[in-house]
């Protein structure tokens, strides 16, 4: 247990020191290159690496290649896993190569049907164009980044893979930082991003030779390297959807005011960080656990263990959601507001950031439930929910573009988490929320809350400063919560 918890902190560690340093990229070039045209542009052009890298680099592929991977090296030897490792690096960049010549030989056609809104603005689609072709050669090196990261988590190295994230961060920062002192000259960012990927894919493939790798060519393609794609099917096209619900507030937003597809990007951002750092943790921990129950048939601890899952999302994202749509402007203004981002900027993320915020509970509990049917084999149901989520998000987002702007498209996108989330709870087997065991501790929450939005709301308008009203705010929850009786890290542990 021990080694374990140990192994989780490293990985933990890792994904914060890669966090710290992507906020500190964010708040820098939202500093030099503000909210504009040309900043929609460069974020279109670096989501489309980015939502192919969903499919070659997370999640899906990585939770078929280890168990695989690791099998191998236990049952059959190195030189088995090697050959099935080098295999799958080969086959993963032959289906990338493809995908870059054709973003290679029409960008202004994969620009446009990512930003549509910005199809008779010829300025901007050829810078779009040209960011593009600088960008899209990073999901190469992101995809096979993502494989040796796999092998030396197998090999029980965890705070370098997660962690390497840093160095492209890093090279980002010095990117912003050189096209700024260059006239403003955005291109240099996505030359930061290039070289970034370049610096992470060699701290990672050096630190596998170091682990024991070595590259085995043997002649074809192995064949569990194409199975690897035949058993992620499922999950890809949930992962997809999930990342197309993004992609699709953008395409949305680019028929709305220059700077709207930026406000989403960095009010998204911020939204991010309380649900990557608390809510994926709770959902991979809840996985593990439910799994276990599952398998000894012991399905009253496993629905002790959801009810403690849920409990714990509660206890932390309902005050988390209410402190952020609160003191949404103070808090985008202390991150962002410097330079080139003004108080018009401000403002304007902050409203996405409020919409984003109203659904943090929906999003956080889609982490968790989607988890229950992952340990039950089943990746079908997830699908179908994120795919009524999906519609309602694109629905919802048109409607409400027009009334509320890029505010509307957060607002759907939040909705469009409660239906997920509804769907899936809905459909879950042997399984309901235990609301009388639980009533107790949501009045707490919900009175606790209530509290620390009084306070802060008043200290806010009487002019505190912000980094000391969240301090006060959390402090006050957490004091009514205990005056209350609730001792809140023995309900999230």
């Amino acid at each position: 247990m021990a080694g374990f918890v140990k192994k989780v902190l490293k990985s933990g560690l890792g994904i914060l020191t890669s966090r710290v340093f992507g906020m500190v990229r964010d708040v820098l070039v939202a500093g030099f290159f503000g909210a504009n045209a040309l900043t929609d542009a460069f974020f279109v052009a670096f989501a489309v690496p980015n939502l192919f890298r969903a499919f070659f680099a997370e999640g899906a592929l990585s939770s078929v290649f280890v168990p695989i991977m690791s099998d191998k090296l236990t049952k059959e030897g190195e030189r088995s896993a090697y050959d099935y490792l080098t295999s799958l690096v080969f086959f993963v960049s032959g289906i990338i190569t493809v995908l870059l010549a054709v973003v290679f030989m029409f960008p202004e056609t994969a620009v446009t049907v990512f930003m549509p809104g910005y199809r008779h603005d010829s300025t901007i689609l050829s810078a779009a164009s040209d960011m593009l072709i600088i960008l899209v050669p990073y999901l190469l090196t992101i995809s096979i980044c993502a494989l040796f990261s796999g092998y030396l988590n197998i090999k029980e190295t965890y705070y370098l893979p997660a962690a390497s994230t840093a160095i492209l961060n890093i090279a980002m920062i010095a990117g912003a930082w050189f096209g700024y002192m260059h006239s403003g000259n955005i291109k240099i960012l996505c030359y930061g991003v290039l070289v970034g990927g370049l610096l992470q894919l060699l701290l990672v493939f050096g630190a596998s030779l170091y682990k024991g790798y070595r590259p085995v060519f043997s002649c074809g393609i192995n064949r569990d390297a194409l199975h690897s794609f035949y058993y992620i099917l499922p999950s890809l096209a949930s992962v997809g959807i999930n990342q197309l619900n993004f992609m699709v507030g953008r395409i949305i937003a680019s028929f709305l005011a220059v700077g709207s597809i930026s406000y989403l990007y960095y009010a998204n951002r911020l939204f991010q960080f309380p649900l990557g750092m608390f809510a994926v943790a709770v959902g991979t921990v809840t996985l593990t656990e439910i799994s276990v129950a599952n398998s000894s048939g012991n399905f009253g601890q496993r629905n002790i263990l959801i009810d403690k899952a849920v409990n714990a999302i509660l206890v932390i994202m309902v005050p988390a959601a209410a402190g952020l749509i609160i003191l949404a402007d103070p808090i985008i203004a202390l991150v962002y507001g410097r330079l080139s981002f003004g108080e018009k900027d401000v403002h304007a993320t902050a409203f996405a950031l409020r919409m984003y915020s109203s659904g943090l509970l929906f999003f956080s509990l889609i982490s968790v439930f989607s988890r229950i049917y992952y340990s039950d084999k089943d990746v079908k149901t997830p699908l179908r929910a994120a795919s009524v989520g999906f519609i309602f998000n694109v629905i919802l987002g048109f409607l409400f573009m027009k009334p509320l702007g890029h505010g509307g498209i957060a607002l759907a996108s939040s909705i469009a988490a409660f239906v997920n989330c509804a769907c899936l709870y809905g459909n879950l087997r042997h399984y309901n929320y235990s609301v009388r065991n639980s009533l107790k501790l949501i009045g707490k929450i919900m009175l606790s809350t209530a509290t620390m939005s009084f306070v802060i709301y008043i200290a806010d308008i009487s002019g505190l400063y912000v980094l000391i009203n969240v301090v006060l705010g959390c402090g006050m929850y957490y004091f009514i919560m205990r005056l209350l009786g609730t001792d809140m890290l023995k309900v999230m542990r």
